[in-house]
């Protein structure tokens, strides 16, 4: 079955389904790649004796880094859109370090809170702060990843052109 584009293509099924194949994993690289640098992270800062995940093997310890990062990735998702907001004002340099400072306090308190509420990670007061410094400097990366997406479109936005 063959179907004619707009433009005269013509496109088969097994192109269609080449393009929801590749796409689909784009998608799913996109969603897996940060959680198995998270996991990876995670289980080496727990090889420390400073945190400790309870788990009875790899997919049960899967299972609660899945948890502890969906919710940190939704927590940090509200609160820096709040932080954003309430600091819209102040731009350049000052914004962003605010900001940051908020999002560090902001992330020691989150892992303080969780881990006092979670049986499943137990830390210490110096895991506390690895892990809120790991996420931390995850944030941070975000934001430098985002400068220089946007660097590179205009980039090559503006040689296109």
């Amino acid at each position: 079955m063959i179907k004619k584009g707009k433009r005269g293509k013509n496109y088969s099924v097994s192109d269609h389904i080449f393009a929801i194949t590749v796409v689909s994993f784009m998608c799913l690289a996109i969603i897996s790649f940060p959680f198995l640098l998270f996991y990876a992270v995670m289980h080496l800062i727990s090889l420390t004796t400073d945190v400790r995940i309870h788990s009875l093997g790899t997919f049960s310890s899967l299972k609660i880094i899945l948890r502890f990062f969906i919710t940190t990735v939704v927590t940090t998702g509200m609160v820096d859109t709040i932080f954003s907001i309430i600091l819209k004002r102040s731009k350049g340099m000052f914004g962003f370090l605010s900001e940051a400072l908020l999002m560090l306090a902001f992330f020691y308190l989150y892992v303080l809170v969780y881990s006092l509420v979670s049986d499943d990670i137990v830390m210490t007061d110096k895991g506390r702060l690895y892990v809120s410094f790991f996420l931390f400097l995850m944030y941070v990366s975000i934001h430098l990843v985002y400068i220089g997406a946007k660097r590179l479109y205009e980039l090559i936005t503006r040689h296109a052109s």
